[in-house]
């Protein structure tokens, strides 16, 4: 089947890269699962990738994957020479083991690592990353409940910081909170401030590059949980670029 791409996703690749490589993930791949296809228009995911500039051979970190969605499609764009570290904590594989399983069963990926690891040890080699995807998770630093660990961001950071090579990328998309909110939404709406989480991973020593709006939603007025049936899916998201210093 011949590859479409969207008008945004080209223009987007076009301007921030010049490698071939950002269009190397299909979407019509065979055997992508049907969730995964279903989750496409809202996730955006050629014009998310684009960013990270990867390339063949490349290793990537994607920090609380969940089921994998994007893990796959790193997968074609590191290519069979590449590692995607696909991490996950106890706490989150509890919800996706089943479909985690039947992703990564029968080696068909055979580059994506399964990374079960606690989030205060990751265990990744220094200066080995790439980049680092960060989609939906960052405001569970910030949540606490009996079956979730209190988590440690300056530890967490510094992990990422020591496993990332000199300009690598860490890429953070997450559920928008209200302006000015801080972390006071991450409880029970599942959201953060866009300002609080650049401001904040600047602090933490990340070089700041650039925003970016196409997973914005005008419509939502960031008052339901991101979990809420009528917003599910289509909260309004930001994506937020940064560089470990050279």
């Amino acid at each position: 089947m011949k590859k479409t791409y969207p008008l945004f996703a080209l223009l987007s690749c076009l301007v921030l890269h010049t490698s071939p490589a950002v269009f190397a993930a299909d979407l019509n791949a065979p055997l992508r699962p049907a969730a995964d296809l279903k989750r496409d228009p809202s996730s955006h995911p050629l014009e998310t990738l684009a960013l990270l500039n990867l390339k063949p051979g490349m290793q990537v970190l994607d920090l609380f994957a969940g089921a994998g969605y994007f893990s796959e499609l790193l997968a074609q764009d590191v290519g069979p020479t590449g590692t995607v570290y696909l991490h996950n904590n106890q706490a989150y594989v509890e919800y996706v083991g089943q479909q985690l399983t039947d992703r990564l069963g029968n080696q068909r990926l055979a580059n994506v690592k399964d990374w079960r690891k606690e989030i205060t040890q990751l265990d990744l080699p220094a200066t080995s990353l790439d980049a680092v995807l960060f989609v939906m998770g960052y405001h569970d630093l910030y949540h606490t409940a009996k079956d979730w660990p209190k988590i440690d961001e300056t530890q967490l950071m510094d992990q990422l910081k020591t496993a990332l090579k000199p300009g690598g990328y860490l890429l953070v998309i997450d559920h928008a909170a209200t302006a000015g909110s801080g972390v006071s939404a991450a409880q029970n709406l599942h959201r953060i401030d866009v300002a609080y989480t650049r401001d904040n991973l600047v602090k933490q020593g990340f070089k700041f590059v650039s925003s970016h709006s196409f997973l914005a939603n005008p419509a939502d007025n960031h008052q339901l949980s991101a979990f809420d049936p009528a917003i599910r899916g289509k909260t309004d998201r930001f994506v937020l670029l940064f560089q470990k210093a050279q």
